[in-house]
């Protein structure tokens, strides 16, 4: 049971690649989803992210720097429909995984308008993985999930507004 509430972190992600679908598109930021969905949405049109190389160099453009946090989003809304909740520990395997993909995907953003959005939400997906790592140990800590679901929704929203805005 909490393990399936906790797949609602992913319908956080996918919400945040809703809101960067702006970021390539135009749309307002307004359009920030309130609410978690279940499922996730189809990837984001998006070009390749840029080798680490370029973003190495400390001149990453701000459109550089969010096709990298595009990428890394379709990815995690693709595995969130892959996710077995019926295996909690699996599941908690899994979000391990996506977590430290996207710690990879965004240490190469180097640019400064970019990158603490960007390294905030990577810190607070693995926040949300040790919490779950805790529930998995020890099922009375779950009643903290609904605050952790926020904190990571926020934070990847704070990620999409910064490249939308």
């Amino acid at each position: 049971m909490t393990i399936t509430r906790a797949s609602a972190a992913f319908g956080a992600l996918a919400a945040a690649a809703l809101l960067l679908a702006g970021c390539s598109g135009g749309a307002s930021s307004d359009a920030a989803p309130t609410t978690a969905e279940s499922t996730a949405p189809s990837p984001v049109s998006s070009s390749p992210a840029p080798a680490a190389s370029a973003a190495a160099d400390g001149d990453q453009s701000k459109q550089d720097a969010c096709q990298i946090i595009i990428s890394s989003f379709n990815d995690v809304t693709e595995a969130s429909g892959e996710i077995n909740t019926s295996d909690p520990q699996a599941a908690v395997d899994r979000f391990k995984e996506l977590a430290t993909k996207v710690q990879g995907d965004f240490s190469q953003i180097t640019n400064a308008d970019i990158a603490p959005a960007a390294q905030n939400a990577s810190a607070t997906l693995n926040q949300y993985v040790t919490f779950l790592e805790g529930v998995i140990a020890d099922p009375s800590t779950a009643s903290g999930l609904s605050e952790q679901v926020t904190a990571l929704q926020e934070s990847f929203t704070q990620a999409g507004t910064a490249c939308a805005g």
